[in-house]
C-alpha cells in the first residue's frame, strides 16, 4: 500500500522501477522518495487513462461508471491532485435519462433552482418524491452509493457556491403553485395547521400548508437536509449520537381535495372523529412514502384502515 495508493488497491498489474531494490522493509517503502515518486505518478496514469476513456470511449466510461465510481470518488477525496485531474470528468446518473455533469445540470437547471443540486439516496423510498420532480420537468441526480454521503460534503467544500439537497428535504419553488393567496385561503391554512397538530399531538412535528401543481398528492414528509446528514453520521457512529431527533415536516397540499374537505368538516361537531382518523391516516400515509413504518405505527395504520373502509361500507349501504 505504500506503493499504489489504498484507493486503487483493486489495481492488478507489474510495476517496473529501477530505483527500487528487490529486497525491501516497510520502513524503507515509508521513508523512500522513489516510492512516493512511483506512487503520485500511478495516480496521475489513472487519471489519464479515465480522460482517455472519457473523451475517445464514453459509452465504455459509462458503462464501468456503475463499478468504478466508488474508487474514483474515494481517490477525490483522499488526493487533491487526483481531483483536480479528473473532477471534469465526474459524472452523475439523472432522472432525465444517461449521465450528465455537475457543471451541465447546474446550467440547466439555474432558472428552476440556481446553484442547487437535488440529489436521491434511495430510488425505492423516495418514488413518490421522483415522480413528482419528472411530472414537473425537474431533474435530480443520483447518489445512492455507500460513499456518496460522504462525497457530498467533499463536493461542497470544493463547490463553495453550491449546496445539495435531498429530493425529500425541500420543495422546489418549481413544485409549487405561484397562484396568489387570498384572506380566505391563508385562514384555511392557519386552521389546517392547528387541526392536524390537534389531531397527530406530535410536539416535534412542523405542519406547513402550500399549495403543489399537482392535486392527487395530499401530503408528503420533509426531512430537513442538516438533519438528514446527522442521522447518517449517527449511523455511521454507530447511533452513538445521543438524544437526536429527525427534524420534519409534514407538507398538506391545499390544491388537493381531501384537504380541502377537512377544513370544510373541521367545525362539524359531528364528524370529528372521522376527521380525527382521516388525519392520522394522511399523516401515515406520507410517513409512509418517506420512510417505513414502526411495528406499533403499523398495526395502528392497518386498524385505522379497516374501521376507514367499514364506515365508508356503512355509507354505501
Amino acid at each position: 500500500k505504500e506503493v499504489i495508493p489504498e484507493w486503487l488497491l483493486l489495481l492488478k498489474g507489474v510495476i517496473d522501477c529501477p530505483d527500487l531494490p528487490l529486497n525491501v522493509s516497510r520502513s524503507f517503502l515509508q521513508n523512500d522518495g522513489s516510492v512516493k515518486k512511483v506512487s503520485e505518478h500511478i495516480s496521475k496514469k489513472v487519471a489519464d487513462k479515465l480522460n482517455s476513456l472519457y473523451k475517445s470511449e464514453r459509452e465504455n466510461y459509462e458503462k464501468y461508471w456503475e463499478d468504478i465510481n466508488p474508487f474514483i470518488k474515494f481517490g477525490c477525496m483522499r488526493d487533491d491532485k487526483f481531483y483536480s485531474r479528473v473532477k471534469d470528468i465526474l459524472i452523475f446518473k439523472s432522472t432525465n435519462g444517461g449521465y450528465t455533469q455537475l457543471k451541465d445540470y447546474l446550467n440547466r437547471n439555474s432558472g428552476k433552482h440556481k446553484n442547487k443540486v437535488f440529489y436521491i439516496s434511495d430510488e425505492k423510498q423516495q418514488a413518490q418524491y421522483i415522480r413528482l420532480f419528472k411530472e414537473n420537468d425537474l431533474e435530480a441526480l443520483y447518489l445512492d452509493s455507500v460513499i456518496d454521503s460522504h462525497f457530498i460534503n467533499f463536493l461542497e467544500m470544493k463547490e463553495t457556491d453550491t449546496k445539495f439537497l435531498s429530493i425529500d428535504a425541500d420543495i422546489s419553488e418549481a413544485l409549487k403553485d405561484k397562484e396568489i393567496s387570498t384572506k380566505e385561503d391563508k385562514k384555511l391554512e392557519k386552521d389546517l395547521e392547528n387541526l392536524f397538530k390537534e389531531c397527530l399531538d406530535k410536539k416535534d412535528l412542523k405542519i406547513k400548508v402550500e399549495a403543489l401543481k399537482t392535486s392527487d398528492i395530499p401530503a408528503i414528509i420533509l426531512q430537513s437536509e442538516q438533519s438528514k446528514r446527522m442521522q447518517e453520521m449517527s449511523r455511521y457512529f454507530g447511533n452513538s449520537i445521543s438524544d437526536f431527533h429527525a427534524e420534519e415536516t409534514l407538507v398538506l397540499n391545499r390544491k388537493n381535495g381531501l384537504i380541502a374537505k377537512l377544513g370544510e368538516l373541521k367545525e362539524n361537531k359531528d364528524k370529528k372523529q372521522d376527521v380525527d382518523l382521516i388525519c392520522r391516516h394522511i399523516y401515515d400515509l406520507a410517513v409512509m412514502n418517506h420512510k417505513p413504518l414502526g411495528p406499533e405505527q403499523m398495526a395502528e395504520f392497518v386498524k385505522r384502515s379497516n374501521k376507514l373502509l367499514s364506515r365508508l361500507a356503512e355509507l354505501e349501504s
